[in-house]
């Protein structure tokens, strides 16, 4: 905020030092965020029997696995109701220089604990206290790592530097597929039950290390140093309650309502295609890998020109837009690729169609949604609106297995996925009908 005479970086319109540094630590936190979570279902299948009897059936090995998930996913609300209101009381740097370091810690203590062997049942004990421990972590620094960046970025630039922000989870996912390819590539699989799962854990604790430097070394919001004690009432009220007082429950269940379409696009897309492919439609494990890879790549590349259009277009409007693309473009591109995969198309054709669903569903969100749910919210209750946005949308989408099950009574299983795909276009499209245009929105604390 900017006092009389003066006028802020932001203000003039230009980026400096301390705004690179937050679009940094706003990146590595959305990356770190969902490179955590899914941890466990890459690395731990392949070391569970570190934490557990070997005698334990494969059954019993799989549901530990999915347990441990389970925990992980379960953090998500804590952090976004419990700690993101931090950022909102005590600021946002405060939040990220918190949470990280209680990351970092926790991270490391998974990478050196012991296994069955030396601690027995305590061991996977836990494993489980500290894998919730470290997902709250996560969860909760995105509210507080997200605004510190945009709301440094000089206005015309919040399109961009929001898809910037917006590919951090792409690139958590493809930063931790190559950590564990390699890993497992370098130690034998008994050296990997023993020792090679704790690199993953070591590297997440790294990536904690780096955004807590940024934050470190970059000063908070002036409003918490300068102004805070000017409106110590305003800051009281900040809290998730205020989200969901009457004047805010519109904007949290219109937010809601689009993250929503984004995580079932998210969880039905690139997380749950390469299981169709691989597992159900037979088609070749590396080909598929290689698949999602690419289009993660390109997704992450065009995500950045989706972003800038925002800015031009409207970030609603890009929002409408992207919601009648998954329902009238995606969903009948995915039945092609169902219907290929069994009719023995060639696997060159499937990749196609899996990639171009990948990238016209998934690059569009990432370059406006995080955008759009900040600039949605008030600045004194920020980062708790995201907060809570951002980890109870998890929920619901999450149990999307369940619904493709329940499904499966009334279609073939394969075509199950349309229905979750057509919804996701559908809530996106309605959630973002629903609310208004924030591209011109002032972020600024007087607001």
């Amino acid at each position: 905020m900017s006092t009389a005479g003066t006028v802020t970086a932001r203000e003039a319109g230009v980026f400096n030092a301390k705004s690179r540094r937050t679009i940094v630590a706003g990146w590595l936190s959305m990356l770190l965020q969902t490179y955590d979570i899914y941890l466990p279902v890459i690395v731990l299948p392949a070391a569970i029997t570190y934490f557990i009897p070997k005698s334990l059936s494969a059954v019993t090995q799989v549901t530990l696995v999915n347990v441990i998930f389970a925990i992980s996913v379960l953090a998500q609300p804590i952090g976004g109701l419990v700690v993101a209101p931090i950022a909102d009381r005590l600021g946002r740097r405060t939040l990220v220089l918190l949470t990280n370091i209680g990351y970092v810690v926790v991270a490391l203590a998974i990478a050196v604990l012991p296994g069955y062997a030396a601690w027995g049942y305590a061991s996977i004990v836990l494993l489980l206290f500290l894998r919730l421990a470290n997902g709250i972590f996560a969860a909760s620094s995105p509210a507080g790592a997200i605004p510190f960046a945009l709301e440094r970025t000089p206005k015309p630039y919040r399109g961009v530097v929001g898809a910037l922000l917006g590919v951090g989870p792409a690139s958590g996912i493809v930063l931790l597929s190559a950590v564990q390819y390699l890993t497992i590539s370098a130690v034998s699989p008994a050296g990997f039950v023993q020792s090679g799962w704790r690199i993953p854990f070591f590297f997440g604790a790294f990536i904690g290390l780096l955004e807590t430097v940024l934050a470190w070394v970059t000063p908070e919001i002036e409003y918490f140093t300068e102004e805070a004690p000017k409106h110590s009432e305003q800051v009281k009220k900040a809290s998730v309650r205020e989200v969901f007082a009457r004047d805010n429950l519109k904007i949290f269940g219109q937010t809601l309502l689009l993250y929503s379409g984004f995580l079932v696009a998210a969880n039905i897309i690139p997380g749950y295609t390469p299981t169709l492919l691989i597992n159900y439609l037979h088609q070749p494990p590396n080909g598929v890998s290689g698949m999602m890879l690419i289009a993660s790549a390109i997704t992450i590349v065009l995500a950045i020109p989706c972003g800038a259009a925002s800015q031009k277009i409207g970030r609603r409007m890009g929002l409408i837009l992207n919601g009648v693309i998954i329902l009238f473009v995606v969903t009948p591109l995915y039945f092609l690729m169902v219907h290929g995969a069994l009719s023995h198309w060639p696997f060159s054709t499937i990749a196609v169609l899996g990639s171009a669903i990948d990238i016209l569903a998934m690059a569009p969100f990432s370059g406006m949604v995080f955008t759009y749910l900040t600039e949605r919210y008030p600045f004194h209750i920020r980062a708790s609106g995201f907060g809570a946005v951002y980890s109870l949308s998890t929920v619901l989408p999450g149990f999307y297995s369940f619904y493709l099950l329940a499904l499966s009574h009334l279609m073939p299983y394969q075509y199950t996925v349309l229905v979750m795909v057509a919804i996701a276009g559908l809530l996106t499209w309605w959630g973002a009908a629903k609310g208004p245009e924030t591209r011109d929105f002032d972020m600024s604390p007087t607001v």
